[in-house]
């Protein structure tokens, strides 16, 4: 179940992932963001030389031309009249089309308009240039007024407009200055305008389909040409040769004639993306624009809604694959998957005349690549942090288990101050979800205070176990002296029987040594004891035996009587500071340990929770202003599990109200902090006594 949920978690990251990336790939899309790349690519894919037709041909206005004729300016049209009466002069070699490029705008009646117009006439076969203007028009819609964009055509003068096939020459430019494009038909406001080489491969398709089967004329919208040609690579024959018929016009028979400027003073070149470098005069490009028509050389761009289709295959399928795999996997799968999408897009282009992005897919690839490699980069990084996390629980717990292992009289404190530690902190973030406090702590906070209490008492590992078991102030010398004052009983009444000592004296050392046993047990149980309780073992101190051999046997050691004046408890001051000293080992220990950035306050919490807020604690002396919150915590759980501890030797448990009235007291001494004693005492006290109350 656990794996399932894990697997359905991952897959949902997986579709996320995609999806994001999807957007900003389609985003990328649609605002052409890097178009140059985009557009370089596609030219480095698509546009490369192919064989020349010998069916069209170019009739340059040249600079031979300019030189014999004039400049452009001062031409009459009774040139261009001229030139298409040669073409046309015998009808069985007369070329199949004859494309003007140029715009013969205005007239002033002259003799050159009037022949240029009957040449036109009776050609029957020309074709000639006209300009768009795109302009936008406020209309009227119900009563709002919006913009509306507006073609206004210019071409020939009305009689000679009248009588031809006129086209219009536009050229679009992308944004990084190449022509790549042209428009078939463009329809507006009910009018319909037809590209001049639309028109032209219109006619020659219809003069004989069978010559151009995969000509593409149904579409007529905005497509993409392959070039054929480089710059110059079309033929052109100057114009001056054709009207001095040193060319002759046979020569042209079934052709298609393009007529236009072949010079760069003629300001009719473009800049071309099949070579570089190098511009293109506008007939040339006319002349690669009819041979895709005419031979299905066109593209169009996907439509929108199948580039986002393509995008979400693509790109969720290999996010999935990514994400579910290894590096290595996933890196060559997006070699596989870069090197199937280009071939793809080359075969949608080759066969179905549609262009896919060259671009941005790749990219979107790329990019879940990557987003994947941070992801499992950040996933490792979580498992290290969570085996780790593991290590030094798992760590803790051994130490806990062998610190508290040492002793049975220590068999549990070290997790019950771990747990107890951790029940206030999520008690007091219960108190703050309800908004009765204002502190709060987090999953780290609850981790580190867990980890720190489970090793606050790692030092004892250094403590010699004869310290932390003593459960008397005597300890094993009890038996030592009981059976030492036996020893002494038994000589001195050797003694009397040898008419050494008196019965009466001996009478009263047995009265002394009976009456300091008396009291042994009190002496040895480490409550606190008043001045005059002590009256027997002052007394039995100073008392000594002289042996044959002149040695001294003391009834009781100075040794001895220290530990039987010990006032609290059961150890010495020796004893005391070995013990004190287990927190200083616990901080040298855990200074070996790497505990990193999520748990960087164990090794200082664990070291200090003996420390106190009036700067009275050991081993630094440090105050409240040095202690933080969970410190304290850890300080006020492990008095009380000290208190009510049942496994003490040394001592009996106290009652959890008797354990919070001591606890109070050492809050008045301003030892431990007194909000934090009331949230335990709610938590542990309250219970206790309402319990009682229900009894009663």
């Amino acid at each position: 179940m656990k794996e399932k949920k894990l697997y359905g978690s991952k897959l949902l990251k997986t579709i996320i992932l995609s999806i994001f990336i999807s957007t900003v790939v389609l985003v990328m899309l649609i605002l052409h963001a890097f178009t140059e790349v985009e557009y370089g690519l596609e030219d480095h894919m698509y546009q490369r030389p192919a064989s020349i037709p010998n069916n069209i041909k170019i009739i340059a206005i040249d600079e031979n031309t300019l030189d014999e004729l004039g400049p452009y300016s001062n031409w009459n049209r009774q040139l261009f009249a001229e030139l298409i009466n040669i073409l046309n002069e015998d009808s069985e070699y007369a070329p199949q089309i004859i494309g003007i490029d140029v715009v013969f705008t205005g007239t002033d009646d002259s003799d050159g308009d009037r022949a240029l117009t009957e040449a036109v006439k009776n050609a029957g076969n020309v074709v000639l240039a006209s300009q768009i203007e795109f302009s936008h028009k406020a209309v009227n819609n119900n009563d709002t007024y919006v913009l509306e964009e507006v073609c206004t055509e210019y071409g020939a003068y009305s009689a000679l407009n009248d009588v031809s096939e006129h086209g219009f020459t536009n050229a679009i430019i992308d944004k990084d200055g190449y022509v790549r494009s042209a428009y078939g038909v463009i329809a507006n406001n009910g009018n319909i305008y037809k590209n001049f080489s639309y028109i032209i491969s219109e006619l020659a398709y219809n003069n004989n389909p069978e010559a151009y089967p995969k000509a593409d004329l149904n579409k007529g919208r905005k497509f993409r040409l392959a070039y054929t040609g480089n710059p110059g690579d079309f033929e052109s024959i100057s114009m001056t040769a054709v009207l001095s018929k040193k060319v002759p016009a046979s020569y042209f028979k079934d052709s298609i004639v393009l007529v236009g400027a072949y010079e760069e003073g003629l300001l009719d070149s473009y800049n071309v993306p099949i070579m570089r470098g190098k511009k293109m005069y506008g007939v040339e490009f006319h002349a690669n624009t009819i041979w895709a028509i005419l031979t299905g050389k066109q593209s169009y761009e996907a439509t929108l809604l199948v580039s986002i289709l393509i995008t979400l295959i693509i790109l969720l399928s290999y996010s999935v694959l990514a994400y579910n795999t290894r590096l290595r996997t996933s890196f060559i799968l997006l070699l596989i998957y870069l090197a199937g999408y280009i071939l793809m897009a080359d075969l949608v282009y080759r066969l179905l005349s549609y262009r896919l992005t060259l671009l941005y897919i790749p990219i979107g690839c790329i990019l879940a690549f990557l987003i994947s490699l941070i992801m499992k980069y950040v996933e490792m990084q979580k498992q290290k942090a969570k085996e780790m996390e593991e290590t030094l629980f798992s760590m803790a717990d051994a130490m806990a288990e062998a610190i508290d292992g040492r002793t049975p009289y220590n068999a549990s404190h070290t997790k019950n101050v771990a747990n107890r530690s951790v029940e206030i902190l999520d008690y007091i973030n219960d108190l703050y979800k309800a908004g009765k406090t204002k502190m709060h702590f987090s999953k780290s906070d609850r981790k580190q205070l867990y980890l720190a209490a489970m090793l606050h008492d790692v030092g004892k590992m250094d403590v010699p176990i004869e310290v932390m078991d003593k459960p008397t102030k005597l300890g094993e010398h009890e038996k030592v002296i009981i059976d030492r004052l036996a020893y002494i009983k038994v000589l001195l009444e050797r003694d009397m029987l040898l008419g050494k000592l008196t019965k009466d004296y001996v009478d009263k050392e047995y009265s002394i040594i009976d009456a300091f046993l008396g009291k042994l047990g009190l002496y040895n149980c480490g409550k606190p004891l008043k001045p005059e309780d002590f009256a027997e073992a002052d007394i039995l101190l100073d008392k000594k035996y002289e042996l044959e051999d002149g040695s001294i046997l003391p009834y009781l050691t100075q040794e001895e009587s220290d530990s039987i004046h010990i006032k609290a408890g059961t150890l010495s001051d020796t004893e005391r500071a070995t013990i004190q000293s287990h927190v200083t080992y616990t901080d040298k220990i855990l200074s070996h340990v790497v505990f990193g950035s999520e748990f960087d306050k164990v090794r200082a919490m664990a070291s200090n929770h003996h420390e106190v807020l009036n700067g009275k604690g050991y081993p630094k002396g440090l105050e409240a202003k040095d202690l933080d919150t969970l410190t304290r915590i850890l300080t006020i759980m492990d008095i009380y599990d000290a208190l009510v501890a049942d496994d003490r030797p040394y001592k009996k448990a106290k009652p959890i109200p008797v354990a919070f009235e001591i606890l109070d007291e050492e809050a008045e001494a301003g030892k431990i902090d007194k909000e934090l004693l009331e949230i335990a005492k709610e938590l542990y006290l309250k219970p206790v006594l309402n319990e009682k109350k229900v009894l009663l």
